[in-house]
């Protein structure tokens, strides 16, 4: 059986020392960097005055479990990009956490929430605080938790969370490579 939050039914994952440090911490920043003409380091109080999207769903995973109906509240990528004045080389947005990056073209970014509530909650630290990328009908491995820095790039770099992700669900390689039509 699976542990889930009480608040979202989402699996309870080990949480990162250092993610649940900088969940705790109020200055958190969030670096948006690479080919853009303003590179932006900001904080969630930074964050604040932007525009508000929600997004509803059912958050399914390639491990075989779902939560049925999230109610995810955040920050449109576009808006939080545009801040940063993106390059028109940049063909794609690599959102991270430590070591952890997914590559996602300009057009899918385009949809994505840059959520810090779950369900009417702030998130937390197993929830993926201060910031988790949301991707509407994108594959699970493409929720970031604990986002620190978005990249912007004209190639799409090495997609390190689609192989920890394959990794983990123990797909081999042919049966991961249907994943990737999941994100485009």
């Amino acid at each position: 059986m699976i542990e889930r939050t009480p608040s979202a039914g989402l699996p309870i994952h080990a949480v990162p020392a250092a993610a649940v440090r900088r969940a705790e911490r109020p200055t958190a920043t969030l670096r948006i960097e690479g080919l853009v003409a303003r590179p932006r380091a900001l904080t969630a109080a930074a964050l604040a005055d932007l525009p508000r999207a929600d997004l509803i769903e059912d958050f399914t995973c390639e491990e075989g479990w779902s939560a049925p109906e999230q109610h995810w509240r955040g920050i449109r990528l576009t808006d939080l990009l545009a801040l940063a004045d993106p390059s028109p080389t940049a063909r794609y947005v690599r959102v991270c956490a430590g070591g952890y990056a997914v590559p996602l073209p300009r057009d899918v970014a385009a949809a994505a929430l840059l959520c810090d509530e779950l369900n009417g909650q702030p998130l937390t630290a197993e929830s993926g605080a201060p910031w988790r990328l949301v991707v509407p009908g994108g594959a699970c491995y493409s929720s970031v938790k604990w986002v620190s820095r978005i990249e912007l790039a004209a190639e799409a770099g090495d997609p390190s969370g689609e192989r920890i992700a394959r990794a983990r669900a123990g797909l081999a390689p042919a049966e991961a490579d249907s994943l990737e039509d999941a994100t485009r």
